[in-house]
């Protein structure tokens, strides 16, 4: 499905005029850190944006009949406009309960800021994948785009590339550049919108917990079949478990607690949010090679000594304590069966947990990128688990 997007006089607003894409600059963020310290700790964090809008959409007619025969373009339109409403919170509508998360203005801000600081933590990099101005990718696919952000600035970088970005929902900004499209699609159902003699050289993914009932049916046999031999994949994944590196986070910490009743209420709906750290393992099943992984530490709040990633901490903790109502209200609504009141109420104990520093708490980032072999490519093979990945956490705040 085609998303055109409506000129900013058709009932929507549209994103500042060519907004910063350096949030050092707009949120005072310290300057990449030397990797010296704090036992290789890499860490990021994410706060409220106020300025992300949502973009008003016209359903592409022509191109929903060109690729998928002759649809019923009134009902589409009416599944993607018409938002699931839960515990004052909007949902998406098209494809109804496969996402668990808010499409909201609160979420608008918090992955646009999110966005930003995770490039931050990559040291401004859309990618790790070795794509250049001499070697520029030619055909990209950004799945779960979410707000385009990613999608358009590969757009901007690389012009004579091609970037389609694909959702659930109809959120991306107003303005793009005219090598990037959007479309609303199901990336679990089958990808029959592309053209095989038009395969991509890079697909993308970022922060698609919740996206997914198994990573290897659902999306890396797919985007293995649909890369060309030579393209690359890159999975840029949040795990949302609480981790602790030494004994100042008991079993009972209240997030901790919470977090595991979330992911297994995830597991219930047939959306697990744990499964960052399988991406390694699972692309190179898949048939990807020279599987590379590196992982970034992000800490809850500002118990780390250093002012710089202590600054970095109580960022992060500010979107843990905004964002913990988006990530408890599906799965607490529709597993377990509880109301707004009593989540609000369940809330306040792990609001207060997540901003205890005497406990030593953090997140991980994982950035995993493999490579779609060539036909009679010889592959070397490995022993399970350590096929061409260095396996290592990013020292410092930036590499």
């Amino acid at each position: 499905m085609a998303i055109t997007m409506s000129s900013p006089g058709e009932g929507s607003s549209s994103r500042p005029a060519n907004p910063s894409h350096n949030s050092a600059h707009n949120h005072d963020i310290p300057t990449p850190i030397d990797g010296t310290s704090l036992h290789n700790y890499q860490f990021t964090f994410e706060r409220s944006y106020e300025d992300a809008v949502a973009a008003s959409i016209q359903i592409d007619a022509d191109s929903c009949q060109s690729r998928r025969g002759s649809p019923d373009t009134h009902s589409i339109t009416s599944d993607v406009t018409r938002y699931r409403y839960e515990n004052g919170r909007t949902y998406h509508g098209y494809k109804d309960g496969s996402y668990m998360f808010p499409n909201d203005q609160r979420e608008l801000d918090r992955c646009y800021e999110q966005y930003h600081l995770l490039k931050f933590v990559m040291n401004q990099r859309l990618f790790l994948a070795p794509w250049s101005e001499r070697n520029p990718p030619r055909n990209v696919l950004d799945i779960a785009t979410g707000s385009g952000e990613w999608a358009i600035e590969m757009g901007d970088m690389f012009p004579t590339a091609k970037v389609t970005g694909t959702d659930l929902s109809p959120i991306q900004p107003l303005e793009m550049p005219p090598n990037v499209h959007f479309y609303i699609e199901d990336a679990r159902e089958p990808w029959d919108w592309y053209r095989e003699d038009d395969k991509f050289d890079f697909i993308h993914t970022r922060v698609t917990l919740g996206c997914w009932n198994d990573i290897k049916e659902d999306i890396l046999y797919k985007s293995f079949e649909a890369l060309e031999p030579g393209g690359y994949f890159e999975a840029q994944e949040l795990l949302c478990s609480i981790l602790c590196d030494d004994d100042s986070m008991k079993p009972d910490h209240e997030l901790k607690v919470h977090m595991e009743d979330i992911e297994d209420a995830a597991v219930t709906m047939g959306r697990p949010i744990r499964d960052a750290h399988l991406y390694k393992q699972a692309m190179e099943d898949v048939g990807f090679v020279d599987v590379k992984e590196i992982t970034y530490k992000l800490p809850i709040n500002g118990w780390p000594r250093e002012r710089k990633f202590k600054t970095l901490g109580k960022r992060w903790e500010d979107i843990w304590l905004n964002g913990i109502h988006a990530y408890s209200s599906a799965p607490l609504t529709r597993v377990r069966g509880l109301n707004d009141k009593q989540i609000q109420m369940m809330l306040v104990k792990v609001r207060q947990s997540i901003s205890d520093q005497s406990v030593h708490a953090y997140n991980k980032f994982y950035v995993v990128v493999g490579r779609k072999p060539y036909p009679n490519e010889k592959v070397q093979t490995q022993p399970s688990g350590s096929s061409g990945s260095s396996g290592d956490t990013e020292m410092g705040g930036v590499s």
